[in-house]
């Protein structure tokens, strides 16, 4: 203060007020005393009115006392006489700006007292804003709360207080989150006799509901009702106490609680109000049970509360979420029919709910009759509407609504375009995605994290790792930086790739800007290096990262043991199953679905179901993949009854959900079986089960049904499934062509392998390999070729078995010159040249008496070393010989002969053919003597070819001398032999020989007991029958 006084202020007034500061600074009612001082003595008071200084004004206290000193009567101030007045709210004014200037001065202690002094007087003045302020200061001093309320309780009886003050306190408590400080604030306050005002506790209450819960609530409750802490002074509750209770309990799905509540609320005569059976109606309608909120609306028509828009409309929600769109709607007309009138949400739920149910075109038409009814739709209405179309599919649509909002002039907002962007990533439209993207920016708005890692993630999906990776750098440059997420998506995108060196440089710049990695990280830099080869590396790397903490977790660790488990060493997988639980990790089911895929993936059946028997007995329940591998492992060892018992299993089991997968392995070991018609039954299961067939189901299908020959039925199913979007795949034409070229329409086939071409879909070779066979088969040389031209442009070269096909067809058309060049392409391109393609071309040459070129390819033959010399020399014979050149054939096998070669069976056999055909057995006979001394053995072909020699010239007994010998020898007569004997005897009518005969073949089981035959020729007649039956059933199976 010594810096307020003039220059000719004395000592002695200077002395004067120190004396007087020290006297109010003494005077515990020093507040109170000033703000209500009332000057008595005229003169002081006429000249201090004249000064200005009067008290009460709303000048500062520290010029009221500066203008008493300059008038020099401050000697005055000890003789003053004072009386207390009613305080009014200027006076808490005067006594707010005393005490600021007390606060600055120093030496003062008791400031907690003379700041709750304070408090009191200003809640009388009913200044409740500073109250709160002061008690906010008095907080952030770290006054313990319990001091700040002793105080307050102390000083209260001296300023004639009221109970606002605590419930300024406590409220300011809530306001600040304190609320453990507002709950004992009451129960200390109550319990010294001091009451609360019921609205105060309604705030704790709703407080105690939201941050503890309704327990605490519930008992906070009880406490008023019963007067806990003060008997005397229970407090009544109010219709806004059991509004709280009610809601917390809606809340928290606890309806009866909070029926029974409603009904405690009319025993005490307080009438419900709208907003209970608001509260109450909206709570039933959250859990679905509609039919109790028609009973709540029915209370509350009853009770004589008429129903509001808020009624209407969670009746609506609670419709529209249970699907019941009917009654939904039938709500809406109701509100209409009591003039009610329809707001923008009512509106949007119904679109919402009829969206969700996908009727897309009713909430088109609701939108448009909210429209005319001049009901404007906001952002929210669109949106729901877009997220309908959207779920469906219906990507055209989405941007005649956005044109429609543009015309109403509503701006789509940051959720709106999230939708989109999500649904179209979904859908792998980035480039669509994109374009919402920048559609953000260039209507001012900008994109949040959670939408630029969607993109990311999308990306990284579609194999794009590069655009998302400079995507990544575009969010930097617009300071949305990227977070853990963000780089693990990436960092994951290059691990599916197998790209470890990408993944580890995107690795670098994340720990660089200082995100920290997790799990997740590790994996997918693991997942790179197995996904790349690096087996060895990654086995290092995981050492590498045990050390570091949680760094590894199960997932790791299946992630390892997968590329383990596809590099085949089961062994290894094993042994590493082992460290996992040595180092307290438990496998989950992923992991023993991992071992069972690796025994079946190696055939090794039994493993794997004595895995899945082991898993199934612990408390690890194999999930629908583990059942999908084995089945599939099963259907391709052939186990079908195995696969369908396990896949019966599966469908039995509630836990489990079987997805496609699993039914199309099923499908495809019944396709494989021919067994159309459970293929047939498990796909109309499939229907009821609400499972869409994918690409892979039709493929397994049409090719099924082409094996059968249903040729219509797959076109169908192609039908079928390009109408509903799936596009077909290479799988998909080749099982049509081979339909197509089965059934004698190549030139179809070749049609369609013309519009795969054009699909932007590259044929693969084995679709070309089947047209050219097809065509080589019947000689159609010329389109063949086009298709091996084809082949050619498109770096691809046909098969070894289709240019079998390809030389065997040139050399029925007698293109012998062509199919030798198709022969030196073959030795060019390296593909491997068989000796049948020789011989074909050397008894093309000899057919057309090419002989000198046929000896050419003999040679060329035997240098290649495709075989032997004698074999060479053989072709030749056999060839001249197969073409009725026999004078040649004899020649060239005797010099072969005289060369100390020895020919082949099959070149005996054939001269031998020859010979009988021309009637020359007796040098039929010699080569047959020729053979044995050569050391070669009679075959049965050999001998049936001599047999039939003699049969066909009437010879018998010869024909019956070799049949003794074949049986001598040990050998088997065939059909071919037993029918030429059969034939010879019936016309020499030999019955002794038809006897032996008939027995011999009843021995071998060829025919049943001749009981029956009442002749010998009955006999042979059965005999030859049966054998002909035998042989057509051979032909048969061997097509």
């Amino acid at each position: 203060m010594r810096r307020l006084l003039p220059r000719w202020a004395t000592t002695a007034a200077a002395r004067k007020f120190c004396s007087l500061r020290r006297k109010i600074s003494n005077s515990t009612a020093c507040s109170e005393g000033l703000a209500a001082a009332r000057w008595t003595d005229g003169r002081n008071s006429e000249r201090l009115r004249k000064s200005g200084a009067v008290i009460g004004s709303s000048l500062n206290i520290e010029n009221s006392i500066y203008n008493m000193l300059t008038i020099h009567r401050w000697e005055s101030l000890n003789h003053m006489n004072y009386k207390l007045a009613k305080l009014r709210k200027v006076h808490g004014k005067l006594a707010l700006k005393f005490l600021e200037w007390i606060i600055r001065q120093p030496g003062f202690n008791r400031m907690t007292q003379l700041f709750c002094i304070t408090v009191h007087i200003l809640v009388r003045a009913r200044m409740y804003g500073p109250a709160k302020s002061i008690l906010k200061h008095l907080s952030q001093r770290d006054v313990a709360y319990h001091s700040l309320i002793h105080c307050l309780m102390d000083t209260y009886p001296r300023r004639k207080s009221n109970a606002l003050v605590f419930d300024i306190l406590i409220k300011f408590y809530i306001e600040e989150g304190m609320l453990k400080n507002a709950k004992e604030t009451f129960q200390l306050v109550s319990s010294h006799g001091f009451t609360i005002s019921i609205y105060t506790c309604n705030a704790i209450l709703v407080a105690l509901a939201r941050v503890e819960g309704l327990p605490s609530a519930l008992l906070f409750f009880k406490c008023m009702l019963t007067g806990r802490n003060c008997p005397d002074r229970k407090l009544s509750p109010t219709e806004s106490t059991y509004n709280t209770l009610i809601n917390g309990f809606c809340k928290e799905h606890k309806i009866i609680i909070a029926t029974c509540i409603l009904k405690e609320m009319s025993k005490s005569n307080m009438k419900p109000s709208a907003i209970t059976y608001n509260t109450l109606i909206d709570g039933y309608c959250r859990i679905g049970k509609i039919h109790e909120s028609m009973r709540i609306l029915d209370e509350m028509e009853a009770a004589g509360v008429t129903p509001n828009e808020i009624t209407y409309g969670a009746l609506l929600n609670g419709y529209c979420k249970t699907s019941k769109m009917d009654a939904a709607v039938n709500i809406l007309e109701k509100m209409r029919s009591e003039g009610i009138a329809l707001n923008w949400i009512m509106y949007t739920i119904l679109i919402d709910g009829l969206c969700r149910e996908g009727k897309l075109n009713e909430a088109l038409q609701l939108l448009n009759s909210m429209l005319e009814a001049r009901v404007s739709p906001d952002v929210i209405t669109y949106s729901a509407l877009v997220n309908g179309f959207c779920k469906m599919g219906k990507k055209d649509q989405i941007k005649q609504i956005l044109s429609k909002m543009h015309k109403t002039g509503i701006l789509p907002n940051a959720i709106f375009y999230e939708t989109v962007i999500h649904h179209n990533c979904k859908w792998g439209d980035t480039t669509e995605a994109m374009n919402f993207y920048a559609d953000i920016y260039r209507l001012g708005q900008e994109a949040n994290l959670i939408t630029c890692n969607t993109l990311i993630s999308a990306l990284c999906r579609r194999g794009k790792v590069g655009d998302a990776e400079q995507f990544m750098q575009h969010m930097t440059r617009m300071n949305l930086y990227p977070d853990c997420t963000s780089f693990n998506l990436l960092i994951n995108g290059y691990g599916n790739k197998g790209d470890a060196l990408g993944a580890f440089s995107v690795f670098d710049d994340m720990v660089k800007q200082g995100q920290r990695p997790n799990r997740i990280t590790f994996g997918s830099l693991l997942k790179g290096l197995c996904r790349g080869g690096n087996l060895h590396e990654a086995k290092k790397f995981f050492t590498q990262i045990l050390d570091i903490p949680f760094a590894v977790d199960i997932h790791t660790y299946n992630i390892l043991l997968l590329e383990i488990c596809k590099s085949g060493n089961l062994h290894d997988a094993l042994m590493f199953c082992e460290k996992m639980i040595q180092q307290n990790i438990v496998p989950d089911t992923y992991t023993y679905t991992i071992l069972l895929s690796g025994f079946c993936r190696k055939k090794k059946i039994v493993p794997a179901v004595i895995l899945f028997e082991r898993l199934s007995n612990t408390n690890f329940c194999p999930d629908h993949v583990a059942y999908t591998c084995l089945v599939n492992g099963l259907v391709k060892e052939g186990q079908l009854k195995a696969a369908s018992y396990i896949f019966d299993e599966m469908m039995n089991k509630n836990s489990l959900d079987p997805d496609i997968v699993a039914f199309n392995a099923m499908l495809d070991g019944y396709s494989r079986a021919g067994l159309m018609l459970h293929v047939d039954n498990l796909v109309h299961f499939m229907q009821k089960r609400c499972l869409l067939p994918n690409l892979v189901t039709y493929n397994i299908l049409m090719h099924g049904y082409i094996r059968k020959k249903q040729l219509l039925r797959s076109f169908r199913l192609y039908k079928t499934m390009v109408q509903k979007g799936i596009r077909p795949d290479n799988l998909t034409y080749h099982s049509l062509i081979s339909g197509l070229c089965e059934s004698g329409m190549i030139d179809i086939g070749a049609k369609f392998l013309e519009k795969l071409r054009l699909e932007g879909m590259t044929p693969d070779d084995l679709t070309f390999n089947m047209l050219i066979t097809k065509y080589s088969d019947k000689s159609q040389m010329s389109d063949a070729f086009k298709l091996v031209d084809c082949m050619t442009r498109l770096q691809m070269s046909p098969s070894a078995e289709t240019y079998d096909a390809i030389i065997s067809g040139l050399n029925r058309k007698g293109c012998f010159q062509k199919s030798y060049m198709v022969l030196h392409e073959m030795m060019e391109k390296r593909v491997r040249i068989k000796r049948t393609h020789y011989i074909a071309l050397i008894n093309g040459k000899c057919r057309v008496g090419d002989t000198w070129g046929a000896f050419r390819l003999r040679d060329e033959m035997e240098a290649l070393g495709l075989v032997p010399a004698e074999v060479a020399e053989s072709t030749i014979v056999r060839g001249l010989c197969k073409c009725g050149k026999l004078g040649e054939a004899m020649l060239v096998f005797s010099h072969m002969l005289r060369k100390g070669g020895v020919p082949t069976t099959a070149t005996f056999t054939t001269l031998m053919h020859g010979l009988c055909k021309e009637s020359m057995l007796a040098d039929a006979l010699y080569l047959k003597d020729v053979m044995e001394n050569c050391g070669l053995k009679l075959d049965i072909i050999t001998y049936n070819v001599l047999i039939s020699g003699f049969c066909s010239i009437g010879r018998l007994s010869d024909a019956w001398r070799l049949y003794e010998e074949i049986k001598q020898k040990g050998l088997w007569p065939n059909i071919t032999t037993y029918t030429m004997l059969i034939d010879a005897v019936r016309k020499e009518h030999k019955i002794f020989e038809a006897d032996i005969l008939l027995k011999d073949i009843e021995t071998r089981g060829l025919i049943s007991s001749q009981g029956n035959s009442k002749t010998i020729c009955e006999g042979l007649a059965n005999a030859m029958r049966r054998l002909n039956e035998l042989r057509h059933c051979r032909r048969t199976i061997l097509k």
